[in-house]
């Protein structure tokens, strides 16, 4: 009896210690748990590609599986519902799963910015943003290309109401364009340059140039993740910046890394990283101490419940962890 009362003592702590390793990552059969990271094929997250290519995270003793979304509202979900314990999102996404979703959440890493990487394109015939009003335009919703387009309507005094929305992902919105259905659509790269090198009548119109800091990207985790797994965002910072040393030292090799990884190609690349803005962990501590990323942050935060009203409030300086 006592030999029974054993086994099930110990049949206990085992589906415990499982439990455990379902909130915290998932099991790699040893020691360490593995931890999924969300991504979009966006490339201010390619780093992240090089970082698995070269065996980065293996170096710091980290298990990260990659997994790849097609669309925001996607990995969102899978966020939210610890499907993945690592998501790559927008600045703006992180303020809403804070102030809408009332997610308790730490920015680890602050990845980039785009310039003109994110950008609203139309055909020559329209030659300004006014030009457009009263014309269909193509975003998906909730994403940068949303605020970003929120932001042209500011800067133009104009309303969405002034325009015919068609709602749609960031990859059909440029396709919606280069079939004639919509007149502009709003969206990032690489679905940029592929639309505009199947038409060279396609051209911006407006982009993140025109909102210096409106579009970043960064890493968050869940606070209690962080309290759970303290040495994680540390070995990530130096993953992130040996994945950036490799890529500049070895610029063919990298750029067909992140070709493969987001989908597009490398002839593309050029024009692509050309928009955007990446932070190593130096020039992060530099932003955070200055107080202007929180500068910005507080921006995006501020144009967004000029236009939605949060559910919880929401403190910059709470949400961000860079160290």
């Amino acid at each position: 009896m006592k030999k029974l009362v054993g086994i099930i003592v110990m049949l206990s702590i085992v589906l415990t210690m499982l439990a455990g390793c379902n909130s915290k990552g998932n099991s790699s059969g040893g020691d360490m748990p593995t931890y999924k990271m969300g991504l979009l094929p966006w490339t201010g997250y390619a780093p992240w590609y090089i970082a698995e290519d070269q065996g980065l995270f293996k170096k710091y003793k980290i298990n990260v599986k990659l997994v790849s979304f097609k669309q925001d509202a996607d990995l969102n979900a899978a966020f939210a519902s610890d499907d993945i314990q690592l998501a790559n999102i927008a600045s703006h996404t992180a303020l809403r799963m804070a102030g809408q979703n009332g997610l308790d959440i730490k920015s680890i890493v602050f990845l980039d910015e785009s310039t003109k990487a994110d950008a609203m394109i139309t055909t020559g015939k329209y030659k300004s943003f006014a030009d457009l009003k009263g014309k269909k335009v193509a975003y998906e919703e909730g994403t940068t290309s949303d605020l970003l387009f929120k932001q042209a309507l500011k800067d133009n005094n104009l309303t969405s109401k002034d325009f015919k929305i068609v709602l749609s992902s960031a990859a059909d919105a440029g396709i919606a364009l280069a079939s004639n259905k919509v007149d502009a659509a709003v969206t990032y790269e690489p679905y940029i340059s592929e639309i505009k090198n199947k038409n060279k009548d396609i051209h911006s119109i407006y982009s993140g140039s025109d909102a210096p800091g409106l579009i970043s990207d960064m890493t968050v985790v869940k606070t209690s993740f962080l309290k759970d797994n303290p040495k994680v965002q540390d070995k990530l910072e130096k993953i992130w910046d040996e994945a950036l040393d490799y890529w500049k030292e070895n610029p063919d090799k990298g750029n067909e890394i992140v070709a493969k990884g987001t989908g597009s190609t490398v002839e593309d690349l050029p024009p692509i990283l050309d928009g955007i803005k990446f932070f190593s962990i130096d020039e992060q501590k530099q932003l955070m101490d200055s107080g202007e990323l929180a500068k910005n942050i507080e921006k995006i935060k501020e144009i967004l419940t000029s236009q939605e009203k949060f559910k919880n409030d929401v403190n910059v300086q709470n949400i961000l962890s860079i160290k």
